[in-house]
């Protein structure tokens, strides 16, 4: 599994120590917990940190929060951070409960709402820093490959590669699909249907869904006719993997595909969907 780390080893170390430093100088008026306590906390504290950030920076890579919209980002971010701060809270707690004993529970939960401070300025920080590190890898990315878009030869693009249909047109036999460091090549049979998702496609496949920054337009053009229509103006279904069609809400049918989805086709849709199927 590909794991994205915002910061080197050593920038860690060093932004660790200055940050048990200041917590240590800023929670020291707030409880009558020993120096040396306090210290052991921070360095707690600190560990936290730096544990919470890498796993913010996996979820926020793979979870493609970047691509959203503000809004939609907005909504995600808010609510990892209200998880980023109870995780941390309730670890610190707890690791404050060990290091300083029992009887010091009232003393360490006074403790607690600073804390939580601390931790939403840090997620804030580390947000920032994750967020911006993504948008430049995504602008630097979208600059490598901005000539995809260009007609290519089988050699120039073997992922991409294109068949004459039966209509003597051009259609794909496969589509490549990139994933952190991994490149996915899904054949065309294998392909249940493909999904609308925003400026996004999900191609979804018996095994796994695939999100792919590309069309609907492109896929009802470059598929084979034959074998794949667009039921709907967030779907296009391959007729080869339908399994049943039900009527669903006066003219409306239900397509039960074989991977168990159902998908609900359009009266436009399933009229081109009875020509295919010669119905």
């Amino acid at each position: 599994m590909h794991f994205y780390i915002p910061f080197r080893w050593l920038p860690i170390v060093i932004c660790s120590l200055l940050f048990a430093l200041f917590e240590a100088a800023a929670l020291r008026p707030m409880g009558m917990i020993s120096p040396l306590m306090l210290w052991m906390k921070s360095f707690t504290d600190a560990f936290i940190m730096v544990g919470m950030g890498l796993l913010l920076a996996t979820v926020i890579h793979s979870s493609l929060y970047v691509k959203l919209d503000y809004w939609q980002r907005l909504v995600n971010y808010t609510a990892l951070g209200v998880i980023y701060m109870l995780c941390w809270g309730l670890l610190s707690y707890l690791f404050s409960l060990l290091i300083a004993g029992s009887e010091m529970k009232e003393e360490v939960q006074r403790l607690l709402p600073l804390t939580l401070f601390i931790a939403m300025l840090v997620y804030i920080i580390q947000l920032l820093i994750i967020h911006d590190r993504l948008r430049n890898e995504e602008m630097e990315e979208a600059f490598e490959t901005d000539q995809d878009d260009l007609p290519l030869t089988v050699e120039d693009q073997p992922f991409a590669a294109e068949a004459m249909n039966e209509n003597g047109e051009e259609s794909l036999e496969r589509v490549a699909v990139k994933s952190g460091q991994k490149i996915h090549v899904i054949l065309v049979p294998d392909i249940v249907y493909i999904q609308s998702d925003g400026d996004y496609v999900q191609i979804v496949t018996a095994q796994s869904r695939y999100l792919k920054e590309e069309t609907m337009k492109y896929f009802e053009a470059s598929l084979p006719r034959n074998r794949f229509v667009r039921v709907h103006r967030s779907y296009i279904v391959n007729v080869e993997k339908i399994l049943r069609i039900e009527l669903y809400k006066k003219q409306n049918q239900m397509l039960t595909l074989a991977n168990g989805d159902q998908i609900r086709a359009s009266v436009a849709g399933y009229r081109e969907l009875r020509t295919i199927l010669n119905l």
